[in-house]
């Protein structure tokens, strides 16, 4: 039974690399569990045994996406030993983590969430658990870089801030690379939040 078990978990994870890989080579549209079944090299039950239809397949994806996002961004910020120096870098180590597949797969199925209700709707409790990671993840990052309580909740607003504006500037650049205002946009966010840094380790 445990051998089925591993062997059912890594047939799923197979089936997950698969999708990440064509939804950023031909989008949501282009990506169906056909697409899906030959990139892995797996039957249609294999498949279908793991996500009964592609509503299934997409919040598996993005489910698997956002946990191996945070787990990077982790990863890419334990790095920087120093917990204020850290709290400093994390902008970069957001912005680097933006520009994974992994990254490209949850924006390009998000935006798709926009006009299927059935997606969005099995997507809405898989967004609301890995929220409440995010909150639970920068709150201990607040803690470490010795911030005051009063400024936790400023911090946490700013943190999804810095998410949704770089995950923004990351689809402008999808379209428009050659786009000077565009990187001048991702320094202004650099500065502010280094103005924010200033201010909440400011007298601690």
């Amino acid at each position: 039974m445990r051998r089925r078990t591993t062997r059912g978990e890594q047939t799923r994870q197979q089936i997950i690399a698969a999708s990440i890989v064509c939804l950023n080579r031909l989008g949501y549209a282009g990506t169906s569990v056909e697409n899906v079944m030959d990139e892995a090299r797996l039957s249609r039950g294999s498949v279908l045994n793991q996500f009964p239809n592609r509503i299934a397949l997409m919040a598996g994806v993005i489910e698997a996406s956002l946990d191996s996002l945070m787990m990077e961004t982790n990863r890419r910020a334990n790095r920087i030993a120093d917990p204020q120096a850290r709290l400093r870098g994390i902008v970069d180590v957001f912005w680097e983590s933006q520009k994974l597949p992994a990254a490209t797969v949850v924006t390009e199925v998000l935006l798709a969430a926009r006009w299927d209700e059935a997606l969005a709707t099995a997507l809405r409790p898989v967004g609301e658990q890995i929220y409440q990671q995010f909150v639970i993840y920068v709150l201990e990052l607040l803690r470490e870089a010795d911030v005051r309580e009063a400024n936790f909740e400023e911090g946490l607003a700013h943190a999804y801030l810095l998410i949704l504006s770089l995950r923004g500037i990351a689809l402008e650049l999808m379209h428009n690379p050659g786009a000077d205002v565009v990187y001048r946009a991702l320094d202004q966010i650099k500065s502010m939040h280094q103005a924010h840094c200033d201010k909440v380790l400011e007298g601690r």
